[in-house]
C-alpha cells in the first residue's frame, strides 16, 4: 500500500512540475493538501515545456493556486522575458511568474543578465517575479535579485540564503528522491517539494503579488 502524503508542517503545500513529470491529476493532489503548483513554461528563447498550457488550464480549474516559471539561459535576456511573459499570456490565467536562474558556475555578467530579465517582467507586468536559486549560483547577489522573494534550492533542514537575502518565501527542500520520509503526492506521485514561509491563508494572499 502506497503511504499517504501529509505535508510534513502546514506550509509543505507547494510543488513545482515540468514535463518530466508524466501524468498528473490535480484534483487529487488538491484533495490531498496540496495548495499551488508552479509549472515550467518556457526555457532561453525557443523551448516551451509542451504540457504547460494544458496543465495551467487543469491546474486553474482544480483551485489551485497557480505559477509559471522560466529556467534562464545565456541568450539575450529581454528576449526570454518576452517569450516567457508571452507564452503566460496566452493561457489566460493569472498567474505568479518566477525565474529559475542556476547557472553551471557563479557569473556575475549573467547575473547581470538575469536581472535585465527580472526588471523587464517588473516593467510589463507590475511587480517583481519571484527567484529560484541556491546559496551557490550567486555571490554577490545582483541589486536586481534583492527585489525579488527568494524562492531557495536547498536540500536538507537547515536552510542557508544566498547572499543578498535574510529570508526565504519558498523553499524547495526536496526533490521527492532525496531526505528522510519522502512519500509520492497523490496525483502526482515523487516531485519537487517547496514550503512557503507562512500559513494556507498567508499563501493565498502572497501569491497574486509576491514580495521578499
Amino acid at each position: 500500500m502506497t503511504t499517504p502524503y501529509l505535508p510534513q508542517t502546514m506550509s509543505d503545500i507547494v510543488v513545482d512540475l515540468s514535463h518530466w513529470e508524466a501524468q498528473v491529476d490535480f484534483v487529487q493532489a488538491k484533495t490531498a493538501g496540496i495548495a499551488a503548483v508552479i509549472l515550467k513554461a518556457t526555457q532561453g528563447t525557443g523551448f516551451l515545456d509542451p504540457t504547460f498550457a494544458s496543465r495551467a488550464v487543469a491546474a486553474h480549474a482544480a483551485g489551485l493556486l497557480l505559477g509559471a516559471y522560466h529556467f534562464f539561459d545565456t541568450s539575450d535576456p529581454t528576449a526570454q522575458a518576452g517569450y516567457f511573459l508571452t507564452t503566460v499570456a496566452r493561457t489566460g490565467i493569472p498567474m505568479l511568474m518566477a525565474l529559475d536562474f542556476e547557472p553551471s558556475a557563479t557569473n556575475q555578467m549573467m547575473e547581470n543578465e538575469a536581472g535585465v530579465f527580472l526588471s523587464t517582467v517588473k516593467t510589463r507586468v507590475g511587480s517583481w517575479p519571484v527567484l529560484y536559486t541556491g546559496r551557490w549560483d550567486v555571490a554577490p547577489a545582483q541589486r536586481n535579485f534583492q527585489q525579488c522573494a527568494l524562492w531557495l534550492a536547498e536540500y536538507g533542514s537547515d536552510p542557508v540564503c544566498p547572499p543578498g537575502w535574510s529570508e526565504w518565501k519558498l523553499w524547495q527542500h526536496n526533490d521527492g528522491q532525496i531526505g528522510s520520509g519522502v512519500v509520492p503526492v497523490p496525483g502526482i506521485g515523487r516531485c519537487d517539494r517547496n514550503r512557503f514561509a507562512g500559513t494556507v491563508s498567508q499563501l493565498g494572499q502572497w501569491w497574486p503579488s509576491p514580495t521578499p
